[in-house]
């Protein structure tokens, strides 16, 4: 997780700040970078320049990371519709766990803690069973509720046009058929 920085740069203004936030990410030199923090009027070090550029690039990698993983759930959401976000997230989590150990040198499998990766491998499938088992009575509370409500429906009409209600029911009962 990123933490707050509270380097001279982090401080600068904003407009400078971005400045020197690009001569990082086009690969400027730490003494060039300095020197232009220098003309500002800001005492500072390459040393300190190097820190500031070595958490920003840290930053910038997480974010990528973090925007590749969510485009992998993105397509896999768009290859197979009937996921949600939830789904998504555990599967691409499953996957990079499996992933992880199958790319493991085996003298790093060995001091693996299994205890610890059988605990995420539960917490997963728990994640995941509790969201099917809120999926199903989501689905069972909408269900219900367009029932009572066609009952509702249908009990006005029976009572205000009883010869909609019999054109609607014979409509519906046809339609039951067919499927």
């Amino acid at each position: 997780m990123a933490h707050r920085t509270h380097s001279k740069i982090s401080r600068l203004e904003p407009a400078i700040r971005e400045t020197i936030d690009e001569m990082i990410k086009t690969g400027a030199y730490y003494r060039d970078i300095a020197d232009y923090i220098r003309s500002h009027g800001i005492s500072i070090s390459v040393a300190a320049v190097g820190k500031y550029a070595k958490n920003l690039m840290s930053t910038l990698d997480a974010l990528r990371m973090t925007q590749e993983n969510f485009r992998i759930i993105r397509d896999e959401m768009d290859r197979c519709p009937e996921l949600d976000i939830t789904d998504g997230i555990l599967q691409l989590l499953s996957n990079q766990l499996l992933d992880a150990i199958n790319k493991m040198p085996d003298e790093k499998l060995s001091e693996l803690d299994f205890e610890s990766v059988a605990k995420n491998a539960v917490a997963l499938t728990r994640a995941a069973a509790y969201k099917k088992n809120i999926d199903i009575k989501n689905k069972e509370i909408l269900e219900n509720g367009a029932d009572k409500f066609m009952s509702y429906i249908f009990e006005i009409m029976a009572d205000e046009d009883p010869e909609l209600y019999k054109k609607v029911k014979k409509f519906v009962k046809s339609k039951q058929e067919k499927e």
